[in-house]
């Protein structure tokens, strides 16, 4: 009962003094409207913005490794033997394969 007290005090010293009108209470439920129950929202626009920034992290992960596969295939492309002897352990019917690593 004595807090409804203090507040009944405390809003009508606003009003008193000018600050709690029409406009301050519309710009207010305008502003908490738009933070809180808005399709587009506060918190909506926060995680939209995280997942945006976690996907552009993510794409500079997949051109990494886009890179290494484009260098992989070039080496490929050059050294076809050498990809098939030391991946798959082709070799001619009279040669030995030896594998050091």
């Amino acid at each position: 009962m004595k807090r409804l007290i203090h507040l009944r005090q405390v809003i009508t010293d606003l009003i008193a003094a000018g600050w709690l009108n029409k406009y301050t209470v519309s710009a207010g439920l305008f502003v908490m409207w738009m933070l809180f129950f808005d399709k587009h929202n506060f918190f909506t626009q926060w995680n939209l913005r995280r997942s945006v920034h976690q996907l552009e992290s993510s794409i500079e992960d997949y051109r990494e490794q886009l890179a290494t596969a484009e260098a992989a295939h070039k080496d490929l492309m050059n050294n076809k033997e050498k990809f098939a002897r030391e991946k798959y352990l082709m070799h001619r019917p009279d040669e030995d394969v030896f594998l050091f690593q």
